[in-house]
């Protein structure tokens, strides 16, 4: 059965229309798992979906002592990555409400979780936020001005006030209009504020007809994911492409997969997961934390697509995983780097098994110009791998067009999975979007090197965020891919380069101070770049995205404000060198 025989087939522009379709006419097949404490917690078929659907769907006609939200309005979703999710998503679309996926409470970074809530509650101003019992107090504690703070009801709520069971069958849809919000997906946060980015239906439609089409994606498959569902990836790919094909979704809580990363891979061996998508640091996590035993039990050979996105992809990680997993029967062609972002509704471009990621040892000091160039014999090079190529109906290019292959720009895209603008801003004019991301073209395929905001800029050359990560991967003592590194005012002698990072702490770890050195040496030996200061945090200590990407910007501030939680050295601080005043925190 092809993608075109489901879901495709019946023509509904809608999410809940999918689904409508699938309990129809395959009501037993899976359709949602929930995945916890190393095992299946509870698996719904799509009747079971679309029942529970209708039945918050009754509970949002007719809240508890309060008004029924009117179609386009927000509804705020703070819920755990399982079924709560996604029967509130759909039955708010069904309803005709805009759905904002938000961030969910941990038990660390209590304060953050607190600022990004504000942020999008101020931006979208919801009527309603919907959380678990759990976590109300911790909603409402966020949202601390009860004058202005949205009504916020539990899960448990919506399923106590719509009755004691489903309603049965699944009500009618409200009228799509193919232009109207889908749902707002608030941007990571990598560079300025969150953003709320406006996916109407025709876009969430064409995203996933694209990813059916390139993966072949079809109601046999099973995906399995640990990825937040208020991220786009975990959206995306948990929730929305499954529905739109027919096929089952596994879902894990993020904290399982941050406690135990093999973790992951067990699921996918438990319930035969054909797809899977995470960011670069997840696979270089499992190829270094799982233990021997725990490699021994797994069967990855149904593992088909395993998309690294969201992040710089490494082929050091790519190499590391697969050769860490082979054993397991993962095989090299499954993993397939991609590129997106919030406003292409996730991808951009896509490598597959039939369409592998492109190699290039760049010649390091061309790309410092802007220039790609492969390296010559016994010249220093830079390891790129690529992120494939366009998706179906999509273009992609570099600046305004007129740059050759081969040379670094801004990348440009468009395709009809594009937003149509952000929430109370000005809407986007059709054409191209500028992403604000570096990369270059090369044999048809797109290379990413970092923000645009992130490159630093020394002596007229040009040192991208990957070159800086590949370096810091291979130093003992850093947590690979929690680096940041950026230039300060540094009074009248103009700036100084600093650069954060997490250290891996524990038994065996090398002190600080130690581990600062090797940063300055490494850095220096590799790509002649001289830093002056080096910070290293606990795990934990630097600000990221969602995604896991590092905010720069924002550990920049938090470096110049000092507030930054630094370790401290374990041996006294080096001697200034010739190049700079070195200085350990």
């Amino acid at each position: 059965m092809t993608p075109d025989s489901g879901a495709v087939a019946h023509g509904s522009g809608t999410a809940p229309g999918w689904l409508r379709h699938h309990a129809r006419h395959r009501p037993d097949a899976a359709a949602l798992t929930c995945w916890d404490e190393g095992g299946i917690r509870r698996r719904l078929t799509f009747g079971e979906l679309g029942r529970l659907v209708d039945t918050v769907g009754t509970a949002l006609r007719r809240p508890d002592a309060a008004p029924a939200p009117a179609p386009g309005e927000r509804v705020a979703l703070v819920l755990p990555n399982d079924e709560a999710f996604a029967a509130v998503l759909l039955a708010a679309i069904a309803a005709g409400l805009v759905p904002v996926p938000a961030p969910a409470p941990r038990t660390t970074r209590t304060e953050a979780f607190g600022q990004r809530l504000r942020a999008i509650v101020l931006d979208c101003r919801p009527v309603l936020v919907i959380t678990t019992e759990a976590w109300r107090d911790r909603v409402r504690g966020a949202l601390d001005d009860p004058a202005t703070r949205p009504r916020v009801a539990t899960w448990e709520e919506l399923l106590a006030v719509a009755g004691a069971g489903p309603v049965g069958g699944a009500g009618p849809a409200a009228r799509v209009i193919p232009q109207a919000p889908a749902f707002l997906q608030y941007t990571s946060g990598s560079t300025g504020s969150p953003k709320g980015v406006v996916i109407n239906h025709r876009a969430l439609l064409s995203s996933c007809r694209q990813a059916a089409c390139c993966y072949g994606e079809n109601p046999t498959d099973v995906a399995v994911t640990w990825v937040p569902l208020h991220h786009d990836m975990g959206l995306i790919t948990g929730v929305l492409r499954p529905l739109f094909s027919g096929y089952e979704s596994v879902l894990m809580a993020p904290e399982r997969f941050a406690r135990r990363p093999g973790e992951w891979l067990a699921a996918l061996t438990a319930c035969r997961g054909t797809l899977s998508s995470a960011p670069d640091f997840a696979y270089d996590l499992c190829a270094r934390k799982t233990t021997d035993a725990e490699a021994a039990a797994l069967d990855l050979r149904t593992w088909r697509v395993a998309r690294s996105a969201g992040e710089p992809v490494r082929a050091t990680t790519a190499d590391r995983f697969t050769a860490r997993f082979a054993a397991a029967g993962f095989s090299a062609g499954s993993l397939c780097p991609s590129y997106g972002m919030a406003e292409a509704t996730l991808t951009v471009t896509a490598t597959t098994p039939a369409v592998p990621p492109l190699r290039l040892a760049a010649g390091t000091d061309a790309l410092r110009a802007g220039r790609v160039v492969p390296a010559g014999p016994g010249a220093a090079a830079t390891p790129l791998l690529s992120s494939g190529t366009p998706l179906p109906g999509t273009r992609v290019r570099i600046g305004d067009g007129r740059q050759r292959e081969g040379h670094v720009g801004e990348i440009h895209v468009q395709g009809p999975q594009l937003y149509s603008g952000y929430w109370r801003r000005p809407v986007r004019r059709p054409g191209w979007h500028a992403t604000r991301d570096l990369g270059f073209l090369h044999d048809g395929q797109l290379f990413v090197l970092g923000r645009a905001d992130d490159v630093l800029v020394r002596h007229g050359r040009n040192f991208y965020p990957v070159d800086i990560l590949a370096v810091c991967a291979g130093i003992p003592g850093l947590r690979p891919g929690r680096c940041a590194a950026f230039a300060v005012a540094d009074g009248d002698s103009g700036e100084r380069l600093c650069l954060v990072a997490e250290a891996s702490e524990g038994p065996g770890a090398p002190p600080p101070a130690q581990v600062a050195a090797e940063v300055r040496r490494r850095l220096a030996q590799a790509l002649d770049l001289y830093v002056s200061e080096v910070v290293l945090l606990p795990r934990g200590g630097l600000p990221v995205t969602t995604s896991g990407k590092v905010r720069v910007a924002e550990t920049r501030r938090l470096f110049e404000r000092g507030t930054l939680p630094a370790l401290r050295p374990r041996v006294s601080r080096r001697a200034p060198s010739e190049h700079a005043k070195e200085r350990t925190t």
